[in-house]
């Protein structure tokens, strides 16, 4: 609700009020991502190695905008394809169904992105995105408007295998539970478009490579927002979203 009273002191000085301007996306006691509605305070339940431990929190958050559209519709047409066949598959880590990238057999990268022309130089963004691996556990990233940054990074063991490029480049994963991390890119633009692509890649580093047809990885809930650390997912669809401070 929009009030706070504290136990003690029981005199009202301890109380303060709660405000928000529309939804806004929490982990529930099922370690699902849940949306609360316009104004509702947001008890946050802790992940720890994807499980949810201990006593949910109030999570108050500053305000941000998610700049990726559709977030979570890799069919369309913002979200560019190749080498690699999508379907509808899987469970989300908000407990709907995902999406699943499979390389196909032709010889060359396997891969996905989408182009944002709304960014301005000079300024730290992070970029996320949720994976879980159907035999791909390693990724290859290319950004161009992050000084060209490129890392080979293991999500399943948060482990940074090599890297070009970036000027402060920071990367990690964080595991949510059910084989999803939640892979977190930060550093600062070097241009006024920013691109990521995310290349599927064989355990022996290569990411130019013939498929094999059924190997690949889940993917759900991209966001790019201007801040030097990801805050709670904001879903889009055809334009960015904004979730006000609270």
């Amino acid at each position: 609700g929009d009030k706070f009273y504290s136990v003690l002191p029981s005199s009202g000085v301890g109380d303060f009020d709660f405000s928000r301007s529309g939804g806004a996306t929490r982990i529930n006691s099922q370690g699902l991502i849940e949306t609360v509605a316009d104004g509702v305070s947001r008890l946050n339940y802790p992940l720890i190695d994807g499980k949810v431990v201990g006593c949910p929190s109030h999570l108050l958050e500053p305000q941000s905008t998610n700049l990726v559209t559709y977030s979570e519709d890799f069919s369309q047409s913002v979200w560019t394809k190749g080498g690699v066949n999508i379907s509808s598959s899987g469970i989300s880590p908000s407990g709907i169904t995902s999406t699943l990238l499979t390389e196909d057999t032709s010889n060359g990268e396997h891969r996905i992105y989408h182009n944002n022309n709304s960014v301005s130089s000079g300024v730290v963004y992070t970029d996320s995105f949720y994976i879980k691996s159907n035999n791909r556990s390693k990724i290859r990233l290319s950004y161009i408007g992050f000084n060209n940054y490129e890392p080979k990074f293991d999500f399943v063991n948060d482990n940074l295998i090599s890297s070009t490029g970036g000027t402060s480049a920071t990367i990690k994963s964080i595991y949510v539970g059910n084989g999803w991390y939640r892979v977190c890119i930060t550093d600062t633009t070097t241009a006024t478009n920013l691109r990521g692509v995310i290349s599927l890649m064989k355990d022996d580093l290569s990411f130019i490579y013939v498929g094999d047809g059924t190997s690949g990885a889940y993917i759900y809930g991209a966001m790019l927002e201007q801040s030097s650390f990801s805050t709670s997912y904001i879903k889009t669809t055809n334009s960015a979203v904004t979730r006000s401070a609270e």
